[in-house]
């Protein structure tokens, strides 16, 4: 009978089913949690935990949509208010937003600047301002993870991403250069590696060089 708690139950119940990998009944029941308490003092969490459940199903416009009434809503901690953050700029970025991806990236890194996800960061407003159409602009962000001796993901795919950027310029030399780059520099990314003498291919066929091209799919 006492209300507070059967909240708190409830709240644990689905965090549960969640853990489980239960995540269509995770979702299910904190958007209930939503509709019989919208006052909560756990509103932000059990926002973000329906954005997570929903992200899990692949539902990402919904997911979207709880992670961007999370961030406006109060008595999230300093950590679960940095992931509702970039969850919001993630999900805005695999919904074709780009810019609001833009915005929300670059307002993390402003508001997180010491965040484990800066760098998850900079590649996302990069690649939100590629996705926007503005090559020339994010490869200078791009740029910003090859700085310093640190060897990631990151690193490899923002010179990755500087190579397509250069393709849609059209300034094939200069792309040609950052694939090659990935090709032979960075073994232990053999995915990334094979994706770039792909990339190389289409360079060739852009520039009416069958012949060539052929040799990189072969």
């Amino acid at each position: 009978k006492d209300e507070a708690l059967r909240e708190d139950i409830r709240y644990q119940l689905a965090s549960a089913h969640f853990s489980k990998g239960d995540h269509k009944q995770a979702a299910a029941q904190f958007e209930q949690l939503l509709t019989d308490y919208p006052a909560s003092k756990l509103l932000a969490s059990i926002l973000f935990q329906a954005g997570e459940s929903r992200l899990k199903l692949g539902e990402t416009v919904v997911a979207r949509e709880h992670f961007a009434k999370a961030s406006k809503a109060s008595g999230a901690t300093a950590s679960l208010a940095e992931s509702i953050a970039m969850r919001l700029a993630e999900s805005q970025a695999l919904t074709n937003q780009h810019a609001a991806a833009q915005t929300a990236y670059a307002d993390f890194l402003k508001k997180f600047p010491d965040s484990r996800w800066t760098r998850n960061a900079q590649f996302g407003l990069a690649f939100a301002m590629e996705g926007a159409g503005a090559s020339e602009k994010a490869i200078p962000e791009y740029k910003k993870l090859l700085a310093g001796e640190k060897v990631d993901l990151w690193t490899v795919r923002g010179r990755f991403q500087i190579g397509e950027c250069y393709f849609n310029l059209q300034k094939y030399e200069q792309a040609v250069s950052e694939f090659v780059d990935v090709e032979i520099n960075y073994k232990k990314y053999p995915s990334w590696q094979a994706k770039a003498v792909l990339e190389m291919a289409r360079v060739l066929i852009a520039q009416k060089k069958p012949e060539q091209a052929a040799g990189r799919l072969k």
